[in-house]
């Protein structure tokens, strides 16, 4: 299934893409471990809509799990059911409470290969897939 995206990327969408599709076959990183990585430490739901909206066959958006290593409910391929078989695939053990181990799986990309995002943003300005985030009210 793919996913028709027409509003242009964002300068933080194409790092989380450019970073993801780095990820070997056969490991992981977080979604909070990405939006880190690219000076966003409290970014990971937004780097998870960034995903989600991806192309599978561009971007290997099934190698990126949550912090407890636990598998997305909302894995636009048909839940944690299909993120279990895609991980499988590639050879990673998926448990029965649908997590990994990410001692095991985790990847650390080398320094070097991090994009370097122009200019950082505060959370809020952030924008992703062509939607500006807004803070929540308190």
């Amino acid at each position: 299934m793919k996913k028709v995206v027409s509003h242009p990327q964002s300068e933080f969408t194409q790092a989380v893409y450019q970073l993801v599709k780095l990820i070997p076959y056969g490991r992981v990183m977080t979604y909070g471990q990405v939006a880190t990585l690219l000076g966003h430490p409290r970014a990971a739901q937004q780097v998870g809509w960034v995903l989600h909206w991806a192309d599978y066959d561009q971007v290997p958006y099934q190698r990126v799990v949550n912090r407890f290593g636990s598998l997305a409910d909302g894995y636009t391929r048909g839940g944690r059911e299909a993120h279990r078989v895609d991980l499988e695939l590639e050879g990673i053990q998926v448990r029965d409470d649908m997590t990994i181990n990410l001692d095991q799986y985790l990847w650390h990309p080398p320094t070097q290969l991090i994009p370097k995002l122009k200019r950082q943003k505060r959370l809020e300005e952030l924008e992703f897939s062509g939607i500006m985030v807004r803070p929540r009210s308190r």
